[in-house]
């Protein structure tokens, strides 16, 4: 074999890696797609064991995966501490270890203890967002603490409302997942101190912007481009916004009202379209367009069909596939008019979370069941349905290649797909 082409096969290699990375929350286009599987034509009808099993303990964080190491939060109830982790993603092994006491407790018990966020891998950096606020910068090899911000001393309880809570601080806890934008790491923290979107350096920790002094929201932004002008779009905790990304100024913003102010779930982006919804509301798409530096919003329509409440959806080409509260079924409805293009059988579940490779829609269930489908612009077609945990939680599933990372209550297990 010549150099040239040993070059070309070591390169090959190198890009199949990466792209088969998961580096933060829903994968590398924070959208729930993941790239480079190789999952089979015909899935067996018992799963196989698992490669390796970590006992990691409590949270809702999911795993994010580079360069061949798996980062996650979990939580040592025992000691009322969090647990910032470095694993070997091929063999479970833990590499390094953060831990910081944490006494924050959901005032929900169902809304468990947390930590919610998924780490984000950015170059030599990994970045933790606790759910009592602590939001930690570790060196990616070694673990070293590089900076770190209690937003609960630093940035909330200013104000309270008329039952006593904070007024900026999310009620169960924060969990909104860390982006990565050049050298500025955005994060919700919420509040007139910091900001409902907040920019901090992502090599000192300085806080170098905030915007608008809404409560945070449980969800987690996007930087995009819907109506040509690039902006910063997610959730407050009472509206849908966009701010520009140069000057971080509000374009836009829908009222979106909850109770608790708990919006949760991830937006998405077609073209000029930005898509939402939570609390069991209608999914509401609204159509961007380009007004000299600015933007004009409408609403270009609703779906009654799609009702979500936690669970975010996944892009599939032209349409959108999420699942439906009250049903319990998965919806796909078109991107073009919101119209409905087909709905699945029912799941038998409150939650679920969505990964999407190629045609093949994986659907892990709240019980821990793995569903496994094909999907077209007309149809929903199950593959396989295995039961991969003993009892699900909300962590988000993670596909790298052909291997899935399931998080059950306490326990991590990694799935290698043959």
């Amino acid at each position: 074999m010549t150099r040239a082409v040993l070059s070309c096969f070591i390169t090959l290699a190198f890009t199949c890696q990466l792209m088969a990375d998961w580096p933060q929350w829903r994968g590398p286009g924070r959208d729930g797609h993941a790239v480079g599987t190789q999952f089979p034509q015909t899935w067996p009808e018992q799963p196989p064991k698992p490669k390796w099993t970590a006992n990691l303990g409590l949270g809702y964080s999911g795993a994010a995966i580079t360069r061949g190491k798996l980062f996650i939060h979990a939580r040592n109830d025992d000691k009322k501490e969090e647990r910032c982790l470095c694993l070997d993603a091929a063999t479970g092994k833990q590499l390094w270890e953060i831990s910081y006491p944490c006494k924050f407790k959901a005032p929900d018990p169902t809304a468990g203890k947390g930590p919610n966020a998924t780490p984000t891998v950015d170059r030599d950096r990994v970045y933790f967002f606790g759910l009592g606020g602590m939001l930690t910068c570790a060196d990616f090899d070694t673990g070293k603490v590089l900076w770190q911000h209690d937003c609960d001393k630093e940035y909330w309880g200013v104000r309270k409302t008329s039952d006593g809570d904070d007024a900026w601080f999310p009620p169960c806890g924060a969990s909104a997942s860390p982006l990565v934008d050049g050298d500025t790491v955005i994060v919700p923290i919420g509040g007139k101190k910091a900001g409902a979107m907040t920019g901090f350096d992502r090599i000192t920790g300085k806080l170098l912007w905030s915007a608008l002094e809404d409560r945070s929201s449980y969800a987690s932004p996007l930087i995009v481009s819907p109506g040509g002008v690039k902006q910063i779009v997610g959730f407050t905790g009472t509206r849908m916004v966009g701010l520009r990304h140069s000057d971080r100024d509000l374009l836009w913003e829908h009222p979106f009202p909850t109770r608790y102010e708990q919006t949760i779930v991830s937006p998405l982006v077609w073209k000029d379209l930005v898509v939402f919804g939570g609390e069991v509301k209608p999914t509401v798409a609204v159509k961007l367009t380009k007004d000299n530096d600015s933007v004009k919003k409408e609403v270009a329509w609703k779906s009654d069909d799609l009702k979500m409440y936690v669970s975010s959806p996944v892009p599939f080409g032209d349409n959108l596939i999420g699942f439906d509260f009250r049903t319990g079924k998965l919806v796909c409805v078109k991107f073009v008019d919101g119209s409905t293009a087909w709905t699945s059988s029912a799941m038998g579940t409150k939650h679920v979370s969505l990964v999407l490779a190629g045609d093949v829609l994986l659907t892990l269930t709240l019980d821990g069941e793995l569903r496994v489908a094909k999907v077209s612009a007309d149809e929903y077609l199950e593959l396989a349905k295995w039961k991969v945990a003993e009892k699900g939680t909300y962590a988000h599933l993670v596909v790298v290649g052909n291997t899935l990372f399931v998080k059950g209550p306490e326990t991590l297990l990694c799935y290698e797909i043959k």
